[in-house]
């Protein structure tokens, strides 16, 4: 029987161990084999009795029904997977420390005192840690630092040769310590627990599940979130039951933003709550996880429908409460927030707990006022616990508080010296203050120097450009302007950009708003850059805008709609990539409504659904503009921001509701579709490309050249069979196309004029040819290209060549520019610029590039002897 039962082990890790350990999942397997096998070896032994043989089995997760016919088994077996209602603990014939920490994680601390009174001293460890929890959830701090004391001594003067008792003596010392000041350095003590628990899990025993279960709290704790994991399923390995390393998992997931594999561990931690139940119900560990999946998303309505079940059940339960404070701050409703906060004091009199949830909440909704707020009400509340300073200080950092994240920062480390997020986010800090600044009307760059300077320098101009357009009120424009300049910091590596924007070195973005800040990476080409070159104001005016929307709603936003107004204000034409995707969505029956799009942007659940959330964002608030008014847009905001729900704000300012919006909407984009070509109209000649090439719909294969050729033999002017074709060609080694070919092109690009592939065929084209004057009508075709690139300078840079060649010196100024503006520190790029400005005559632009130079390349001494050589130029009176 327990060798059957070991078998479902590998089931509840796969859930939980979606991404294999660096050493490889061969490795891994061989090490989760091991341990089971020693599980079954141990469980087997001749030397155990029935009732140690069955006691093991539950306390590694692999239990049969035989094995809990004992109440005291079956309380234990209740409290390992989190069935913390389940009558077997509240069952007098139960182990009463199971008995009390079951009354404990159900919100019931006076029950659990009376139960833990007149216990002996079996197991002092685990008493003292549980009656020290019990004091602190009643406000009685002083009591629990007795208790906890008590647990120091006997750590000191006894020699613990339980691991399960010594996991409870790490865990008491870990209480102690956020509860009274640490006599010795935070690195010592630090370290002392580490040595307690490699102690219990190499020495005492290796297959025990809860000393490692402790050490991945306390690496969670510290925010080494890799390790906790790693930890965490180094238990799940020991007992595929244990509930509390299910929900460390789901919580990592959570801050990973893996919310599909954070829900699929809510299910898991249901299942195995619900072991012997007729009647399921959701479980406490997996109604918390479902909540903090819900206000990840956004969602608070969803957060408190996912705990009201099981509040009913258990109306004290501290962590549910907590949660229910959090979702009322995530939905502004500050009123409720505060009576819910009052109502856990009462429960719980000045703990920190539900305080600090609220702030991070708050933080985490850029409401950073209220978050300052609550999160130094935490510190004052638990002035030696680090986690409320860390909170306050990352929230500092976002709200460009830099000094005082600082000085906060600095104090949570001296509390917690090992916290990662502390340690990478005061060394950013520490960083920017030395960070050189360009202050204009609107805006402060701040820079570290060097190379970056080139950049800092150019920006200004180009800057104040897009405050006017973003504040302005032309359609897209945010009709106002924030109270405090916004700050612009360039980051010189992707690890610092992401520090920046998480306190943690990995994030998949090249630029971000937090409202009064706006980080991005260095546009450079180099081994460090994770973007590489990309077009720095476009992005910077998108990312304004959700600066600007912020600063206009208070951070109370519609969340499609910030991103959709912050697409819209790119004021770039849409590429093919981009029409390409909004088709499928169509045909396909896969744009989202109003719900879905929200979700999508945080937990997409297919791939591309961010993207196209984002397209199609942009593309209803062209819609909304168009056709219900330029306005229509910031008053459905202006709604939102005063507490409509995105359904009334719709209702309110559009007249019609949101169901009726979604088919105007697909009516008015079927029309789009249908003048660009990318629909076939209904009375077409033409069969659809579907029907004809007759493939699996669940599995398309790309045609062959000859399929098409075949096809357009019978439908020559078949749109969508021109597309493929062209695609093809745009592969073959001979640029050159036959006037047949051209004329075909260009009658194409009249019926479908968002499709670049024609225009990059022509561009090849006439490219290749050594006549000038047919290597000008590559213009056109450049310029289409260039208006859609978001990364390559390629097409900039040729147009400026073309320009120049025909003496258009402005139109080949303005094009280098293009080029240099996306890629700041190509030496080529800015060696033609030169050029281009001394045959136009603009000495000055000239020098400007020529000592951008110097700096991109200083170890090139021509670049100093041009510049001396321009400035004494300059220098020369005129003529005049």
């Amino acid at each position: 029987m327990i060798r059957a039962a070991v078998a479902l082990i590998a089931c509840s890790i796969s859930i939980t161990q979606a991404q294999p350990s660096a050493r490889g999942t061969e490795e891994e397997s061989g090490v989760r084999q091991s341990a089971m096998q020693a599980i079954v070896d141990r469980a087997n032994a001749t030397y155990l009795t029935d009732d140690e043989r069955a006691m093991f089995a539950v306390e590694h997760g692999v239990w049969t029904d035989e094995h809990l016919g004992d109440p005291s088994h079956m309380a234990k077996a209740a409290l390992i997977v989190g069935a913390y209602d389940h009558p077997a603990l509240m069952n007098n014939d139960a182990n009463p420390l199971d008995h009390a920490r079951g009354a404990l994680m159900r919100g019931q601390p006076i029950a659990a005192l009376a139960l833990l009174e007149n216990q002996s001293t079996s197991s002092p460890l685990r008493r003292f840690a549980l009656r020290a929890r019990c004091f602190s959830m009643l406000g009685q701090i002083k009591n629990a630092i007795l208790e906890l004391e008590q647990l120091e001594m006997a750590l000191e003067t006894s020699s613990i040769n339980d691991a399960t008792e010594l996991s409870f003596g790490v865990h008491g010392l870990m209480h102690l310590y956020t509860i009274r000041p640490i006599d010795a350095n935070a690195k010592t003590v630090y370290t002392q627990l580490n040595t307690l628990i490699a102690h219990g899990r190499d020495t005492l025993d290796q297959l025990n599940p809860e000393i490692r279960m402790v050490e991945a709290e306390l690496l969670y704790e510290h925010h080494n979130r890799k390790a906790a994991r790693e930890a965490a399923i180094e238990v799940l390995k020991r007992n595929p039951k244990h509930a509390l390393a299910t929900f460390l998992v789901g919580k990592i997931a959570i801050d990973f933003f893996s919310l599909d594999e954070a829900e699929m561990i809510a299910d898991r931690l249901d299942l195995i709550a619900n072991f012997d139940a007729d009647d399921p119900v959701p479980s406490v560990l997996g109604a918390q996880i479902r909540a903090r999946i819900f206000l990840r998303q956004r969602d608070p309505i969803g957060a408190e429908r996912a705990i009201d079940p099981v509040l009913a059940r258990l109306p004290t339960q501290r962590e549910l409460l907590a949660l229910e404070a959090a979702a009322a701050a995530a939905g502004f409703r500050e009123s409720s927030t505060e009576r819910l906060l009052q109502a856990y004091d009462e429960l719980s009199p000045n703990q920190p707990d539900a305080i600090l949830l609220v702030g991070l909440i708050l933080s985490e909704a850029r409401q950073y006022e209220q978050a300052e707020r609550m999160l130094r009400r935490a510190i004052d509340l638990a002035p030696y616990w680090g986690t409320p300073r860390l909170q306050l200080g990352l929230m500092l950092i976002q709200s460009a508080d830099d000094t005082g994240a600082k000085a906060t920062l600095e104090a949570a480390i001296e509390l917690d010296p090992f916290n990662l997020r502390a340690q990478n986010s005061l060394t950013l800090v520490r960083e920017l203050m030395g960070y050189e600044t360009i202050e204009t009307e609107h805006f402060i760059i701040r820079f570290k120097g060097g190379i970056d300077r080139v950049l800092a320098e150019e920006m200004p101009i180009k800057l104040e450009q897009i405050y006017a357009r973003v504040t302005g009120n032309t359609p897209g424009g945010t009709d106002h302007e924030p109270s405090v300049k916004t700050r612009i910091e360039i980051m010189p590596t992707h690890e610092f950009f992401s520090v920046r924007i998480t306190g943690m070195p990995s994030i998949h973005t090249m630029a971000a708003s937090t409202g009064p800040i706006i980080a991005m990476e260095s546009p450079r080409d180099s081994s460090s850059a994770f973007i590489g070159p990309y077009d720095w104001a476009r992005v910077f005016q998108h990312e304004f805008t959700h600066s600007a929307n912020l600063s206009r709603t208070h951070n109370r936003i519609i969340h499609w709609m910030t991103e959709a107004n912050a697409v819209y204000n790119e004021d770039s034409p849409r590429d093919s990539r981009t029409w390409t995707m909004l088709l499928n969505a169509f045909n396909n029956d896969r744009l989202f409504d109003l719900e879905e799009i929200n979700e999508a942007f945080v937990r997409p659940k297919r791939k591309g659904d961010r993207s196209l959330a984002y397209a199609q964002g942009a593309w209803m608030y062209r819609f909304i503009i168009e056709e219900f008014g330029p306005r229509k847009p910031l008053e459905i905001m202006d709604a939102s921001a005063s507490g409509r729900s995105p359904t009334e704000a719709f209702v309110e300012s559009l007249g019609i509701a949101p169901d009726e919006f979604m088919n105007e909407f697909l009516a008015w984009a079927e029309n789009i579709l249908l003048a660009n070509g990318l629909l076939l109209p209904k009375d077409s000649p033409f069969p659809p490309i579907s029907e004809m090439l007759n493939s699996d719909p669940d599995n398309p294969t790309p045609p062959t050249k000859s399929e098409i050729d075949s096809l357009l033999e019978q439908h020559p002017a078949h749109p969508q069979l021109l597309r493929i074709k062209f695609a093809h060609m745009l592969t073959s080694p001979n640029p050159r196309l036959d006037p047949e070919t051209i004329e075909q092109v260009l009658r194409f690009i009249e019926t479908s004029p968002t499709d670049e592939t024609p225009h990059r065929l022509l561009a090849k084209h006439f490219l290749a040819s050594d006549n000038h004057d047919q290597r000008r009508n590559a213009v056109v075709h450049l310029e289409y290209l260039d208006a859609r690139e978001v990364h390559s300078s390629a097409y900039a840079n040729q147009l400026a060549l073309l320009y120049a060649h025909d003496n258009k010196h402005d139109l080949a100024i303005a094009k280098s520019l293009v080029a240099i503006g996306r890629s700041p520190f190509n030496p080529r790029y800015r060696e033609q610029g030169a050029r281009f400005a001394l045959l136009a005559g603009n000495f000055e632009l000239a020098a400007h590039h020529i000592e951008a130079l110097t700096k991109i390349e200083p170890d090139q001494s021509i670049h100093t002897k041009r510049l001396n050589a321009i400035r004494a130029k300059l220098s020369k009176p005129s003529d005049d």
